[in-house]
């Protein structure tokens, strides 16, 4: 019966894609693409930098790849806890499958596998070029590349067994067990891995600051020291098996991931043959009882502060819209505190000023992940509820405003914090740090408003969970593009402050003025063309929806 399932659905997937319009499914298929493609050249470049570095080029691409995969792993179980709980518990679908003639276990293997897709695919996507560019990069044969397809899977399915298997001992022990309640326990667990982590791995950045021998072999051979005890550290020990063509090495570390991965999934289905069916009773059978007072937080206000008291009640109410918050935010403490314990050797002006404005363009990212997760998806929640905003009195106009508003506040207090603390710990420069701070409030700007123009252009009121609006079609190309226009940002700014800093400390006079008001201007222009064209159509969208 299983497979009748699984067929019936990848028939509808099937048919969804072929429906499509040519031009939509070419442009999709090539913003895909383009993605990939950017992500493979951005660490090819990376790697390629490394590869050639005798003895540490090695290390420090090994400790990237694990220290990615650390935070792919924490990301998955956050994303996978939260998933299971509205695909396998509070889905209307779920309701009428159970309402047939199926087994228990052939639902619960559905909305496993169903989980795992919507959970794990943009991992996916952003795990395979930065494996594959540093594959390609530590000259692995081109016949051993797809090998690291099979520690992929395995390393993406732990934590997804794990987290279902969490969700449903947690409803066996309540059936009231809320998604507030759930993420908190996940950011606590998330918190506790980070500190184990920690605690575990040996600090290996204290470089040391002498030229005796004995010293600089204990240096390197701290560097080489891994952490045996966490999955990212047996996926790196993989791929770095497939670049030195140690076939026996990459055997064990991999079946250590495929022991987990079957030790994770077996223990999701004993305790679903154990405890799903009951838990999917008991919870269909009872409410939530509201903790937070109904009643308005102000009263008497205009139209537009209505809309965003609103937005900020079903913010705080409903976690679907800040579960993830919660990780990104432990994840930005872990950077923040890196930063800070990590000495800083590099005093070239051009290599200080790029690791400035790779730090704001990492804060870029986070300012656009943060509003694909929640702003993208507003419109398309409202639902059942759009055709009572557009009969109230209220411009359409003004509802596009109003559910930016609340969003672009949290989005600038968390990227302005962080930006501002680490470039003052990168950089001496107060230009680096001014100019990187209104770089990172434009980017904010930028990722809220685009962000929503995109969510009323690709609208879907027929879904309610916001993880799978944000990764729809899209949300995919909303993410590229905002992505591309951070990178581009960036470079501009790039040269002409790396020359002005160099110039500075080799005591000579250079005029930056020219150069700096000649890279404002392509920025703003740029800024214009991200924030204008999106908004017009959208605004012309949102009048148009019925």
């Amino acid at each position: 019966m299983i497979l009748l399932l699984l067929k019936t659905r990848i028939k509808r997937a099937i048919t969804s894609i072929v429906s499509m319009r040519r031009f939509n499914l070419a442009s999709y298929s090539f913003i895909l693409w383009l993605f990939l493609m950017g992500g493979f050249f951005f660490f090819f470049r990376v790697f390629n930098f490394l590869s050639p570095i005798e003895m540490i080029g090695n290390i420090i691409a090994n400790r990237l790849i694990s220290y990615s995969f650390f935070v792919f792993l924490l990301l998955l179980l956050m994303s996978n806890g939260i998933t299971a709980l509205s695909t396998l518990y509070q889905s209307d679908e779920v309701d009428f499958l159970h309402s047939m003639p199926l087994y228990p276990s052939d639902i619960f293997t559905l909305k496993l596998i169903e989980t795992v897709f919507y959970s794990s695919w943009a991992t996916l996507i952003g795990a395979l070029p930065l494996v594959v560019a540093y594959l390609i990069s530590f000259k692995t044969p081109y016949i051993l590349i797809p090998l690291i397809i099979i520690p992929l899977f395995a390393f993406i399915s732990i934590p997804s067994g794990f987290g279902v298997a969490l969700i449903i001992c947690l409803k066996r022990l309540n059936p009231r067990f809320s998604i507030k309640q759930l993420t908190i326990i996940l950011g606590c667990i998330s918190g506790l891995l980070i500190y184990i982590y920690i605690r575990t791995t040996p600090y290996t950045f204290n470089i040391p600051q002498t030229l005796d021998l004995e010293a600089i072999n204990r240096f390197m051979e701290g560097l080489r020291v891994s952490n045996p005890y966490f999955p990212n550290e047996w996926f790196h020990k993989s791929a770095s098996a497939l670049s030195s063509k140690d076939i026996g090495l990459f055997i064990e570390s991999t079946v250590l991931l495929l022991s987990g991965s079957i030790i994770s999934l077996s223990l999701a289905f004993l305790l679903a043959n154990l405890y799903y069916r009951t838990g999917w009773l008991s919870s269909s059978l009872l409410t939530e009882k509201s903790a937070i007072p109904k009643r308005p937080v102000l009263k008497n206000m205009p139209g537009p502060l209505n809309f965003l008291q609103k937005d900020m009640k079903i913010f705080v109410r409903s976690p679907l819209q800040w579960s993830q918050l919660l990780i990104i935010g432990v994840l930005l403490v872990f950077y923040s505190i890196s930063i800070r314990r990590t000495p800083l050797y590099v005093r070239d002006p051009f290599w200080l000023s790029a690791l400035a404005l790779i730090n704001t363009g990492f804060i870029g990212y986070i300012t656009a992940t943060l509003s694909l997760r929640f702003v993208f998806p507003l419109i398309s929640l409202e639902s059942r509820t759009w055709w009572i905003l557009r009969s109230s009195p209220i411009k359409a106009r003004t509802i596009f405003y109003s559910k930016g508003g609340f969003h672009f506040f949290i989005t600038l207090i968390i990227a302005e914090t962080v930006v501002i603390f680490s470039n003052i710990i990168l950089v001496e420069y107060s230009l680096i740090v001014v100019l990187s701070t209104i770089i990172t409030a434009i980017f904010s700007l930028v990722a809220v408003v685009f962000a929503l123009s995109m969510g009323t252009i690709f609208a879907d009121f027929t879904e309610t969970n916001p993880a799978k609006i944000a990764s729809g079609a899209g949300g995919l190309i909303t993410a590229v593009i905002n992505l591309a226009y951070i990178a581009l940002s960036l470079f501009i700014y790039f040269i002409p402050i790396s020359s002005y800093i160099r110039a500075q400390l080799q005591g000579d006079s250079i005029d930056i003025r020219i150069p700096l008001l000649t890279s404002s201007v392509t920025f703003i222009l740029l800024t214009l063309i991200m924030l204008f064209i999106p908004h017009r159509i959208a605004i012309k969208r949102i009048k148009e929806i019925e």
